[in-house]
């Protein structure tokens, strides 16, 4: 049994660390038209691993991308008189534009949505999509938390009342907190520039509070039954694949806390869905 926890440890691990790697590969053609959201696809993809995957693809990609894909069309199927096939299907009432003067793709209006690139197209999502990229958004600080202060407490121990455990969940609460207003923080600053910045870390701060505690919270329940039901209260050892694997399945907990917190405050109006 414990053999087959390593193998599947492992398989989960590596496949966490390949899905950010091939996801970090795409966005370098492909970014996301919110800068942070870069990261935290990168972010998912660790813990996620194959799942995080999936979602990128499914609904995280740029639309820009997806576009550019779908209208690209192999030169030589373009070279029948100049046209694609098809193209004298031409869309109604566009009878007559080639003669109008002074009328070239150039000079149509271009609408500048804030915090959005210039050629990012304008995006609806379904409601279940926006509320789980929000969820993502918030997690990628958790994420990135527990990575720093995990790693940080591996060489420099912190304990609280003389308990190791409680000095990790403390420590990595207070950076998930950090690290997650951040995030937040940097995506309201992308869509309105103009708002002040002390403006822009309230809001960060109102939005994110009670995201951030409920994913940790789910966190801490896994690792608690982990520690104490699994492991008869002692920590795996940080340097292992297990004890990642472990970090992997909190992650997926918090975001199934988190998930409802993100509807309520959602619908409240106090975040505004991705």
């Amino acid at each position: 049994m414990q053999q087959l926890d390593y193998y599947l440890a492992e398989i989960f691990v590596i496949g966490g660390i390949a899905s950010a790697a091939v996801i970090a590969t795409d966005l370098r053609s492909c970014r996301q038209g919110m800068r942070i959201m870069n990261s935290v696809w990168i972010l998912t993809g660790l813990w996620a691993s194959v799942f995080g995957l999936w979602a990128y693809f499914a609904f995280g990609r740029s639309r820009r991308c997806l576009l550019e894909e779908r209208t690209s069309v192999p030169e030589s199927k373009t070279r029948h008189g100049g046209k694609m096939p098809g193209a004298e299907n031409e869309m109604p009432g566009m009878d007559g534009m080639d003669g109008m003067p002074g009328m070239e793709m150039g000079d149509m209006p271009a609408v500048k949505m804030a915090g959005m690139r210039m050629d990012e197209p304008m995006q609806v999502r379904p409601r279940w999509q926006s509320v789980v990229l929000s969820t993502l958004h918030c997690g990628a600080g958790c994420t990135l938390a527990d990575l720093v202060g995990e790693w940080f407490l591996y060489f420099v121990p912190v304990a609280i009342g003389g308990s190791l455990i409680a000095g990790s969940w403390v420590l990595d609460y207070v950076l998930a907190l950090i690290f997650g207003i951040g995030f937040q923080y940097a995506a309201i600053r992308g869509m309105e520039r103009t708002l002040p910045r002390g403006e822009a870390v309230r809001r960060a701060a109102k939005a994110d509070f009670w995201s951030l505690t409920a994913w940790q919270a789910g966190m801490y329940g896994w690792m608690a039954v982990v520690i104490f039901v699994f492991n008869g209260g002692m920590q795996a050892p940080r340097d292992t694949f297990y004890f990642w694997f472990m970090m992997q399945i909190a992650m997926a907990c918090g975001f199934l806390v988190a998930l409802p917190v993100n509807v309520m405050l959602i619908r409240k109006g106090i975040k505004k869905g991705m």
